[in-house]
């Protein structure tokens, strides 16, 4: 009985009313082996370390590794490859950067701890460590990208002057940002800009007339450094404006008729917005093309402006 116990894995007691209790401890452990593999694996599983779990089960650590290597749970002396260093180079300062090392060494398999032991070793833990490639700016995801923009955007400096007290290189940095947020990019650059130019008031205008549209209800774009005649598209339910921008309300007989043809040709309603007085925007439908001639120009109210009190 005793034997047969052994064999199968089992322990006994013996209560006092002479009654035995029959526990399975698991499967057998093969003689001359201090633990099964599937101890080892759970606890490697548990520990994520070979040392640690060759002290739980007593063994050596060059034990629990071979068995780990055979059963494909562990890689062959845990070596850093040349691939992965590749990838360490590119990404390891956009991480650390933007909190995220935890997320960096969950997906390349690693512990953040082994992460930052490659990175030291790497030369990438250096406060003057090297980030003026601008390839490495490719590799900048948009939820990454997004925490460098805030970053920026709270800054006082202007991009050459931001770009140079982090170390980044100022056309990499610029063209990230225009990829992932090509919009609000040029909004916060002309902000910076101390000059007030009448291309940076023409673009505040444009910006503060977007700004106004979406309020109202409006999904509307704004066309950057656009050569066509329209400044913004805006679109609700069954309507759609094409909007030239003028904060004195001028707009001369080439660039009036090509918005009005323009949105003739595709059912939509030309608008030109302005701001004569300086206070609020005026909203008004060219009504038809103009001839060049000095009679009134052919505008009106625009009324079917959402949200119009």
């Amino acid at each position: 009985m005793h034997n047969l116990r052994n064999l199968l894995g089992l322990s006994s007691a013996v209560a006092g009313n002479g009654a035995v209790t029959v526990v399975i401890a698991g499967p057998p452990v093969a003689k001359g082996r201090k633990a099964t593999d599937e101890q080892i694996a759970q606890s490697y599983e548990r520990s994520g370390s070979v040392w640690a779990t060759a002290r739980e089960l007593g063994m050596c650590g060059q034990s629990v590794h071979e068995r780990l290597v055979r059963m494909g749970r562990n890689k062959l002396m845990n070596v850093f490859t040349e691939v992965e260093k590749d990838r360490l180079q590119a990404e390891y300062w956009i991480a650390a950067e933007t909190g995220k090392l935890a997320e960096l060494a969950a997906d390349m398999g690693r512990t953040k701890q082994f992460l930052c032991r490659q990175a030291k070793a790497l030369g990438l833990t250096r406060q003057n460590r090297s980030r003026k490639y601008i390839s490495t700016w490719k590799y900048v995801g948009e939820e990454s990208a997004l925490i460098f923009f805030e970053q920026f955007k709270c800054s006082r400096l202007n991009l050459k002057q931001y770009c140079n007290s982090k170390g980044y290189d100022d056309l990499g940095f610029s063209q990230c940002m225009k990829r992932h947020f090509a919009d609000e990019w040029e909004h916060v650059i002309e902000a910076k800009q101390t000059a007030q130019t009448c291309y940076r008031l023409g673009r505040q205008f444009e910006y503060r007339v977007r700004d106004d549209l979406r309020a109202r209800g409006y999904f509307a774009l704004r066309s950057p450094a656009s050569k066509t005649p329209v400044d913004l598209v805006a679109l609700q339910p069954g309507q759609v404006l094409l909007v030239q921008c003028k904060r004195g309300g001028l707009l001369g007989v080439q660039e009036w008729n090509a918005l009005f043809d323009l949105a003739t040709s595709c059912g939509a309603i030309a608008v030109l917005a302005s701001s004569p007085t300086g206070r609020g925007t005026l909203y008004e439908q060219l009504l038809a093309r103009k001839d060049g001639s000095k009679q009134r120009q052919p505008k009106g109210p625009f009324t079917a402006l959402a949200g119009q009190g």
